[in-house]
């Protein structure tokens, strides 16, 4: 669905990873079954996995960055999930997944959610390394700014410390989920010359601008609408992408989903695009049957394709 830009309001839907819902009335007519509560949710795993997860290295609270804020310092942390065993030489991609929650007066750091911790498991015993992050995402596009600085400085603290987690800092995926969606804008923008995937499961891909000047739309836009940012792309490499969709999701964040998937398909980008017919927002987690492992699947082996080095491409 689309969010007022002021409020980035979010349907009730979103709040799998998200810390902002919507009217009672928008809630009445969009969502066919109400998301469980928020600390169920929270111990929830992907309804997938793979031989080895056990086996993943775990290095757990690292801090990334640390900032000054008016209410004291806040450390940003990171989880990183690392494949174990085989060639100590060899490097790894690592895919940073995106949630839809900030910090900001969260009754949970959905860093270590166990969506996300299953996540991380599931791509270190998949040959990657997977990496859940804490980040600012206050409500407004000063929010949605502040995530994608800290998404941007957990990419160079990976690029940095590569060494200590056997990464390969040229080689990357950003997955997103739900509202986390809004922070894959400049990226859908920007020319980037390592080799780069972008996964969007279920995401906010727009927002709406009521009240504004069309040179202020544009402006808020540009930073936290990925269709606006994929419309006006800079350059010719745009990062494949893989879009996976939630059939029973509400029909205004489907609706700017599919305007997303066509303007890619306008633009002849490469993509892939899966979609759940009566799977609901975070089929992931929420509808554990044949489609979403599928899914899943599907989006490990996208990473796998176009995150292989010279030595494992075919």
């Amino acid at each position: 669905m689309r969010t007022g830009i002021v409020g980035l309001e979010i349907s009730v839907l979103l709040i799998v990873f998200s810390l902002v819902s919507s009217s009672p009335n928008a809630m009445a007519q969009e969502a066919p079954q109400a998301a469980p509560p928020i600390d169920q949710l929270y111990k929830m795993p992907a309804v997938y996995s793979v031989p080895n997860m056990d086996k993943v290295q775990i290095h757990r609270d690292i801090v990334y960055e640390t900032l000054k804020t008016p209410s004291g310092k806040i450390d940003l942390k990171m989880d990183v999930y690392v494949p174990s065993g085989g060639n100590p030489s060899r490097t790894f991609p690592y895919v940073l997944l995106i949630s839809g929650g900030g910090i900001e007066g969260a009754p949970y750091d959905w860093r270590d959610a166990e969506v996300y911790a299953s996540y991380g498991r599931i791509l270190g015993a998949s040959g990657l390394i997977g990496v859940s992050f804490s980040k600012r995402y206050a409500r407004g596009v000063r929010g949605v700014r502040d995530g994608i600085e800290d998404t941007d400085a957990a990419l160079s603290y990976l690029a940095i410390h590569a060494a200590e987690f056997h990464a390969d800092p040229g080689r990357f995926a950003l997955w997103a989920f739900s509202a986390g969606g809004l922070v894959l804008s400049m990226t859908l923008r920007q020319v980037v010359p390592t080799k780069t995937a972008v996964l969007c499961f279920y995401c906010v891909t727009d927002i709406d601008t009521p009240g504004m000047s069309a040179a202020e739309a544009d402006r808020a836009r540009l930073w936290a609408s990925p269709l606006y940012n994929l419309q006006h792309r800079e350059g010719t490499h745009t990062p494949p992408i893989f879009v996976a969709r939630a059939g029973l999701d509400s029909p205004r964040l489907n609706n700017d989903l599919d305007q997303f998937i066509a303007a890619a398909l306008k633009e002849n980008l490469a993509l892939e695009v899966m979609n759940h017919p009566t799977g609901h927002h975070g089929f992931d987690i929420r509808d554990s049957d044949s489609r979403s492992r599928e899914i899943i699947r599907s989006a490990i082996e996208f990473l796998e394709a176009h995150l292989a080095g010279p030595h494992e491409q075919t």
